[in-house]
Formats: structure tokens, sequence, C-alpha cells
């Protein structure tokens, strides 16, 4: 039966067709038993659907767990990574600023050597230039053992003077 709507053929004497009843009621029947195996089927898809969400929310919260873990210790692994390139480039720092301070102190030492060496240049020139005049005059005259024409160099006793070229020894022409 479909839904369709069944008329009883009536009988003369009181009631109606028993074969039409019979054969209704048959059909109901039918209509039950194929109802109930569809239920039974419903039921036993509903409880395999059931079986399977209730599985993949089990592997979904297995997952998510795994992936707080990895992503936990991702986290950890990069900020201890982290932590160690802040101290190696900490470390490079000082060590920059260190070698910064000591470059610095040289060019300082250089500039104050270039500062004075001018003025050195034109003492030492002037000096030489004075041995050279002894030296032309020690050849003009005769050789003599009395006439000393080569400068005396003596060690000098720790005396500051900063403009000698030559700061360890008195230079005595």
């Amino acid at each position: 039966m479909t839904g369709e709507i069944k008329f009883f053929r009536k009988r003369f004497i009181g009631g109606f067709n028993r074969q039409d009843v019979i054969d209704y009621i048959a059909d109901l029947a039918q209509e039950r038993d194929k109802n109930l195996e569809l239920k039974e089927k419903a039921e036993r898809e509903s409880q395999e659907l059931i079986t399977t969400i209730v599985t993949l929310k089990r592997e979904r919260d297995e997952a998510r767990q795994i992936a707080e873990h990895y992503k936990s210790e991702v986290l950890n692994a990069a900020k201890q990574t982290l932590a160690e390139f802040e101290v190696s480039f900490q470390n490079l720092c000082v060590g920059f600023d260190e070698e910064s301070a000591s470059i610095c102190a040289q060019l300082e030492s250089a500039r104050n050597i270039i500062a004075i060496l001018p003025d050195a240049l034109k003492k030492t020139g002037e000096r030489f230039s004075g041995m050279q005049g002894l030296l032309e005059e020690g050849n003009d005259t005769p050789n003599s053992d009395e006439t000393n024409t080569t400068p005396n160099m003596t060690p000098k006793e720790s005396n500051n003077e900063s403009n000698n070229m030559f700061p360890n020894y008195n230079i005595n022409l």
C-alpha cells in the first residue's frame, strides 16, 4: 500500500466484502513488515553513523592532543633557540664593542703620532743638516786625533722628551 485510499465493496446483506477486508489487512501487514525492515535498517545505519562519529571525535581529540604536544614542543624549542641566539648576539655585541674600543684607541694613537710627525721630521731634518754640516767641515779640515766628527750617542736617563725621534738615546753632535 503506497498511501492510496482503498474502498471496500459493500455486500448486499450488511457489511463489506470479506475478501476486500482480508486483502486490505494483508497489505497493511506487508507494508508494516516492510516499514519495520526499513526502520531496523535505518537504526543499524544510524548506530553505525553514531559509532563513526564517536570514533572520529576520539581521533580528532587525539589529533588535537598530539598537535598541542608538538606545538608546545616546537614552541619550547623555538624559544630555546631564540634564547641561544640572543646570548650569542649579546656576546658578539660585547666582542664588537671591545674590538671597536681597541680600534678607536689605536686610531687615536695613530692620529697623535701623525700629528707630531711633521714637527719630528722637521727636527730630524735640521739635525741631519747639522750633522751634514759637521761632516762637511770635517772633510775640509785636516784629520787630527783631537777632532771628533762622530756624533756621541749615549743612552738616555728616563727623560720624557716626546718630540725626539730617537727617544731612548741622547744624540750630541
